[in-house]
């Protein structure tokens, strides 16, 4: 089996392709990595320690987009046609088109292509590539509210190929550090795009702090890489740049949990939030805006707080998280949090569920019931 990927950047997808990899059963499944675009240092180096898999790296000699694009779908092709794989998968837009694009007839069918993208976020073009595609390999979204949005755009008799599975995630020690005493820290993680509408956050963490309702001192850290809001964000930092600190990405998420005590996901829409269960793991009070909500993983009060996207809703919310830190509310709300996530998106049950998926569709291939 191969999984195909540009290269190992810093993100959610890639982590969650990253274990898969590193879970699947090899006594089962002969896995082969190919990073046909590895242009730089991967950020999840580990994927080079996983035993029993062969990793193959491909560094791009072209620096013209066009042509980088041939050379990498030439890559693609002549790695496919050379080892006649039984199943493919790969994972984001761009990764699946190229996959799909490059191989061969002999592939239908044989390809398990990962979309973490929003509907919203398709231009006419790519839906309608996406409909084309779809003929020839399956579609894994991980969320309901993707898939149902998915349906209405893609013809029936191809819904049989489009499939749901949540991301996992690792359930392990928890954080214990007392809170520090008249000091509260906000947390926004993730790349400064418009997707996640950090913007948003810092704007809103500005009146809140100019109020001065509470008496503990309050800071935000956004930390992320860069993307097409960071300026717009520095911008709302600049004269208060004592209480917002943005830093770059970490892979060490742990220490940046340790630190904060609220959780903001500000996005416009998300698929299935990653960063949320890793601060619901951590036990970290979280807020999540209606549109990353997208499969009601949060009850309003239960597991946390969500708020209707607005500045004004986000203000209330906010306050509202902070003034039940320290309370049994509190306590009874991220303990809520914890055994949902325990329960529905471990880490063992998104490889297995994923295992299952790649067996059946091979045992279809092989006995040309498709």
């Amino acid at each position: 089996m191969a999984f195909f990927i540009s290269n190992l950047g810093q993100g959610g997808a890639e982590r969650q392709f990253v274990e898969l990899i590193k879970g699947i059963n090899k006594d089962v499944f002969e896995v082969s990595l190919f990073l046909y675009a590895y242009q730089k240092k991967a950020f999840y180096e580990e994927i080079f320690d996983v035993e029993d898999i062969k990793v193959h790296t491909n560094k791009l000699k072209f620096k013209n987009p066009v042509l980088k694009i041939i050379e990498a779908l030439f890559y693609i092709r002549k790695v496919t046609n050379h080892n006649h794989f039984d199943l493919i998968f790969t994972s984001l837009f761009m990764n699946n088109l190229f996959v799909r694009i490059a191989t061969s007839t002999f592939y239908r069918d044989k390809i398990i292509a990962n979309s973490r993208n929003s509907i919203l976020l398709y231009t006419k073009y790519h839906l309608f590539v996406e409909k084309k595609l779809i003929k020839k390999s399956y579609l894994v979204f991980n969320s309901k509210d993707a898939l149902a949005d998915f349906k209405k755009v893609i013809p029936l008799k191809y819904h049989n190929k489009l499939k749901v599975i949540y991301n996992g995630f690792k359930i392990e020690s928890i954080l214990t550090e007392e809170r520090k005493v008249n000091r509260i820290v906000i947390g926004g993680l993730g790349r400064q795009s418009h997707q996640k509408n950090f913007v948003q956050l810092a704007r809103v963490f500005k009146g809140i702090v100019k109020e001065k309702p509470f008496n503990s001192d309050l800071k935000l850290i956004l930390q992320g890489k860069e993307g097409d809001e960071t300026e717009e964000i520095k911008k709302q930092v600049e004269d208060d740049s004592t209480s917002i600190i943005i830093r770059d990405a970490n892979p060490e998420i742990k220490l940046f949990f340790r630190e904060i005590d609220i959780m903001v996901l500000p996005s416009h829409f998300e698929g299935c939030p990653n960063v949320l269960f890793e601060a619901m793991i951590n036990k970290r009070l979280c807020i999540i805006s209606k549109g990353a909500n997208s499969d009601d993983f949060v009850i309003d009060g239960v597991n946390g707080f969500v708020y209707d996207g607005t500045d004004e809703g986000l203000t209330e919310v906010l306050k509202k998280a902070i003034s039940v830190l320290g309370t049994e509310q509190e306590k009874q709300i991220v303990e809520n949090a914890f055994q949902y996530v325990k329960e529905s998106f471990s880490m063992e049950k998104m490889i297995k569920t994923y295992e299952n998926l790649f067996l059946k569709i091979y045992e279809k291939n092989k006995t040309g019931n498709n």
